[in-house]
């Protein structure tokens, strides 16, 4: 059977920030969507996507008079994504941006509901439904006024999209939406879509930071697969992997983490044929190969990123973990290159 789809909790806080201006407490709304109020102060917490349908049309209920999906755009911040917006808006530019969120989309929703449709002239991002009429709708506006004002604010771009198409009707008045889209607003469509030209998405964007671009996106490959795959071996490496380079996630932290005695954590990895300590050496392996891939990154940073604090303990680290040395195995890559 299907793993339940799930949604990222900390991307729920925009409703939250909407609702604590208008003075009222978030908490009842989340209690008849059955959602627990913690969930929201975790930021990889995920909530299913059945909870997050009802938690809108629970929201639509209570605010009658609101244009939702847009007024809620207003209240995202890129730090909601976490490491999936520093990344992409560091992309050399605003189509690279917009294709790096598609590939890691999964970090949000497990649905994917974002395809990217290219051609010549313009750059598509269509909307898949994945919720009942009314929380779609709220999705749909929101998802393409905050991907708008990003493109807007990354690429300079001012001026109209070619169209934008909502498959529900439009909640409030149409004028609302042609102020934040322009003229070309369609509602009651077949299919959601925001069209835009493609030469205001491929000129370069002063966001751009390569470093970051190499340094987040071994890591964010490496997170869509522990969402993916929702087991406790793979959640703990998004953990370890969450944590770095700042701190190394203990055992202990991790169990609590999980909800779990220390007994209980080690029971429940060994039943999966593995140890904390197997998955803490295979996440930091994974990542100082991926940067050590890189020739612009020292021996120093991979140290750091990987959570040393010492050049020297990580290399001894690294030589256990693959019986190289880092440098050793760097030459090694060059070497394959040539």
């Amino acid at each position: 059977m299907a793993s339940e789809h799930t949604i990222l909790a900390s991307d729920l806080r925009v409703i939250e920030r909407f609702v604590l201006s208008r003075g009222d407490d978030i908490e009842p709304l989340l209690q008849i969507a059955n959602i627990p109020p913690a969930l929201l102060k975790n930021p990889r917490e995920r909530i299913s996507s059945p909870q997050v349908g009802a938690l809108l049309d629970e929201l639509a209920r209570a605010y009658p008079e609101s244009q939702l999906g847009l007024e809620l755009a207003t209240f995202h911040r890129i730090t909601d994504t976490h490491v999936l917006g520093i990344t992409a808006i560091s992309s050399e530019t605003t189509l690279g941006a917009l294709r790096r969120l598609s590939k890691y989309q999964a970090l949000i929703s497990t649905q994917q509901p974002l395809q990217l449709l290219e051609n010549s002239n313009t750059v598509t991002v269509t909307k898949s439904a994945v919720q009942g009429e009314q929380a779609e709708h709220i999705i749909q506006s929101f998802l393409f006024a905050v991907l708008l004002t990003a493109v807007r604010e990354i690429s300079g771009f001012s001026g109209d999209i070619v169209s934008v198409a909502f498959t529900g009707k439009p909640m409030g008045d149409e004028a609302r939406y042609r102020q934040v889209f322009g003229p070309r607003v369609a509602f009651s469509a077949k299919h959601a879509s925001l069209v835009l030209p493609r030469d205001a998405l491929d000129t370069p964007i002063s966001t751009s930071n390569i470093d970051i671009i190499t340094r987040n996106e071994p890591m964010l490959a490496s997170l869509v697969r522990s969402v993916r795959e929702n087991s406790l071996p793979a959640t703990v490496k998004m953990a370890i992997l969450d944590r770095l380079p700042e701190q190394t996630l203990t055992e202990e932290k991790a169990a609590a983490t999980h909800n779990m005695s220390l007994r209980t954590f080690q029971r429940r990895l060994e039943s999966e044929g593995t140890r904390f300590r197997v998955l803490l050496d295979q996440t930091r392996t994974q990542l100082a190969e991926s940067l050590l891939a890189d020739a612009s990154n020292t021996l120093t940073e991979v140290s750091f990123y990987c959570g040393f604090s010492e050049q020297a303990s990580f290399s001894r680290a690294f030589k256990r973990w693959t019986g190289k040395t880092p440098s050793a195995y760097r030459a090694t890559l060059l070497d394959d290159t040539l």
